[in-house]
């Protein structure tokens, strides 16, 4: 029985995939939207939705009532176009809408905003065949793992 083939990834996909998912830069750069949310929805919108988290480039958004849900339903593709305009890349790949209600505050991002702070300082890999990749692997997730030792005040480095 002749054993399948699994379609050929180049190791520049695979590792760019790899940098994306380890890298925090990226989401505190996204975090930065907390801070222009207002200007770039108006003040009605601001009043009734605010950003609640980002995960893996998907924007939480905290809607009043259901009513507002569904129009800004309508807006999402504007919001998130004007968004990473801001931010000078496309960081929100996404928006998700969730209900509830909260005070005429600003918005600001939650406490835990910091995903250097929040992230794990480990991350399970695949095992590889091949040695020196697995290197570069490792060694990525170790100046991970010390950038956020750096960031909680860990490590003196």
């Amino acid at each position: 029985m002749a054993r399948r083939l699994l379609p050929f990834t180049p190791a520049a996909e695979v590792l760019s995939a790899v940098l994306q998912r380890v890298d925090p830069d990226q989401e505190l750069r996204t975090y930065r939207l907390w801070t222009f949310w207002n200007d770039e929805v108006g003040d009605t919108i601001a009043r009734r939705a605010r950003p609640a988290r980002v995960r893996n480039g998907i924007l939480f958004v905290q809607v009043a009532t259901h009513a507002w849900m569904q129009e800004l339903q309508f807006m999402k593709e504007e919001i998130r176009t004007r968004l990473n305009a801001r931010l000078g890349a496309a960081l929100v790949r996404d928006i998700y809408f969730v209900s509830g209600s909260f005070d005429d505050t600003p918005a600001a991002p939650p406490a835990s905003a910091d995903p250097l702070i929040d992230a794990q300082p480990t991350v399970d890999l695949p095992a590889l065949a091949n040695r020196d990749l697995a290197a570069a692997f490792e060694r990525v997730v170790a100046a991970r793992a010390r950038r956020i030792a750096r960031a909680r005040g860990d490590s003196p480095h």
